[in-house]
This record gives C-alpha cells, structure tokens and sequence, in this order.
C-alpha cells in the first residue's frame, strides 16, 4: 500500500507540472497526506513520492531529494501524533511543517523571500490536504485501510 501511494504522489504531482514546483505551487497529490492520520505505516510511501516527483523539479538536488523527504517523513509523524487527538490539527500540523519545509529550501536555493513562499505554499497546503479526509474516511469505511 505505501508503494501505491508512493506511486500515486509522484503521478500526481508530475501531472499537473509546473503547478507543482516552485513559490506559488499546488501539488493535488498532497491529499494523500492525510492518510497517515488513520496509517501512519504510509508515512514511507508519502517520502518516496516526493522523491520521485522531485526529481522532475526545476528546483532538484539535495534539498529536494533529502530534505523534502525527510520533511515528509517528520510531518507525518507529527500529524499522525498529533491527529490522533483531533484530526483537523493533525492535518494542520501537516500543512504548517510542509510550508516551513518548502519555504526554506526555496528561500535558501532559489533565494525567494522566506515568508512570502512559506505563506504561498501554506494557502495551498490548507486547502489540498484536508480533501483527502474524506477519502481516507471512505478507504476505512470500505475495509481498504485498517
């Protein structure tokens, strides 16, 4: 199953590029965050989708081969940690460490202003990961995740 998530980030996110990369970007594929609320064993699939879906970024190298991967992996943790209480948080959590993460790397590489790309990613990280709640609500009700 993480590996078909994996698979499913990187598509996703290739798919609809260039909106995927950069200051202003909205990755669809950031849905499948919240599936680590209710699995957190999909953590590994969200990492190894942003890894293949930045490879095809104008941005690639270290920091989006480690760095965002390693975010990914951190942030799922964090959201599944703390989702488990209320999950709208744990979806924020999700949203914020991946804003902080993107904004950094694209202020450090690309030298963007810090707040306005952690701003610009965040709008789209609100927006993006809370539609897969339902999803992952609809994959347990159907017996699809346990």
């Amino acid at each position: 199953r993480a590996a078909l998530v994996a698979a499913l980030y990187a598509a996703l996110t290739i798919a609809i590029a260039p909106l995927s990369y950069g200051p202003v970007q909205f990755r669809i594929s950031e849905a499948l965050k919240a599936l680590v609320l209710v699995q957190p064993w999909l953590i590994p699939g969200i990492m190894a989708g942003t890894f293949v879906a930045n490879l095809f970024s104008p941005y690639v190298g270290p920091w989006e081969l480690v760095w965002m991967p390693l975010t990914d992996g951190l942030g799922g943790l964090l959201a599944w940690w703390i989702g488990r209480r209320w999950w709208p948080a744990g979806l924020g959590t999700y949203a914020l460490t991946t804003a902080v993460a993107v904004g950094l790397m694209l202020h450090l590489v690309a030298g963007l202003p810090l707040w306005f790309t952690i701003g610009a990613v965040l709008i789209g990280e609100i927006v993006v990961i809370p539609l897969g709640w339902p999803i992952a609500r609809t994959l347990m009700k159907w017996g699809l995740l346990p």
